[in-house]
């Protein structure tokens, strides 16, 4: 199973300050991210609020950020802002995308640990990178990846659902804090690495168990989309980040109030919602 995905959109950044700049955005710990090497990073709101999370690629002469693609003009635009006299360049590539491939029937694997780094190759421009959860990418000019396939990009995203890898797209942005996306246990945020914005918020919430809100794994009969309302009774309760079709409708990744795990949910026009997987621990667990 192969795909392209345009979910995506790749930013290059590039000078000789890239590296400290962006270790002073970003939430891991980029200045010691090796050349062959990628990582989950958030970049945050000074309140702690997730704007987007990407994956980081350091080539060695410069650095891939890959976000989603309704992201990239935004966060280029607010990273632009807070260069001044930094020599980091940031340059959107609309040429270059990003590609999945996972095993036939691979099962859902959800993190244990952190991953804060891990290997990529380069092979004739286009660098694999295998992420943690074992799906693997692939990122380079458009015309040397596979072609889109619905289907596939459908087993992806159920993929990447199933095993607690949310993505944050422009209906979302501001939805969430880190931990809320799971993002501290995946590997998203590095604790020791020092400032960035929305540090403070991200370490007390971390080490005070201020987080009322986790990642779960809702099904539903109708399609879902990111963005859509989590309700229990009348109240708002969360929002689902991001959806896959299934035979019976769609299985959703979404951000819900712990209150509300064993609560019975719906969406925003009132279609149940059924709880299948809990990245957090509740009271009664």
């Amino acid at each position: 199973m192969q795909t392209r995905l345009p979910f995506f959109g790749v930013v290059r950044v590039h000078g000789e300050d890239a590296a400290a700049f962006l270790h002073g955005q970003l939430s891991n710990d980029i200045q010691n991210l090796a050349a062959g090497q990628a990582c989950y990073a958030t970049y945050n709101t000074p309140k702690g609020r997730v704007i987007a999370n990407m994956l980081v690629l350091n080539r060695g002469n410069d650095f891939l950020l890959v976000m989603a693609a309704d992201l990239t003009e935004a966060v280029t635009k607010r990273l632009r802002m807070f260069v001044l006299r930094a020599k980091a360049v940031f340059e959107a590539l609309p040429d270059e995308a990003v590609a999945a491939q996972l095993n036939d029937n691979a099962a859902p694997l959800p993190a244990q640990t952190p991953s804060l780094a891990f290997s990529a190759e380069e092979e004739n421009g286009i660098w694999h990178i295998t992420l943690p959860h074992q799906g693997r990418i692939s990122i380079g000019n458009v015309s040397a990846l596979p072609e889109y396939d619905a289907a596939a990009e459908n087993a992806w995203n159920t993929h990447e659902i199933r095993s607690g890898y949310p993505w944050i797209c422009a209906a979302t942005s501001e939805a969430a804090v880190a931990q809320m996306l799971n993002q501290h246990t995946i590997g998203g945020v590095h604790f020791k690495k020092g400032c960035y914005p929305g540090q403070e918020i991200i370490a007390r919430a971390q080490y005070r168990g201020q987080v009322k809100r986790g990642l779960a794994v809702l099904s539903s009969t109708t399609p879902e989309a990111a963005g859509i309302t989590v309700h229990q009774s009348d109240e708002e309760a969360g929002i689902i980040l991001n959806s896959a079709l299934t035979a019976e409708g769609s299985i959703n990744l979404a951000v819900i109030k712990h209150g509300a795990a064993q609560a019975a949910l719906s969406d925003a026009d009132g279609n149940p919602l059924h709880r299948q997987t809990l990245f957090f621990q509740t009271e009664t667990d």
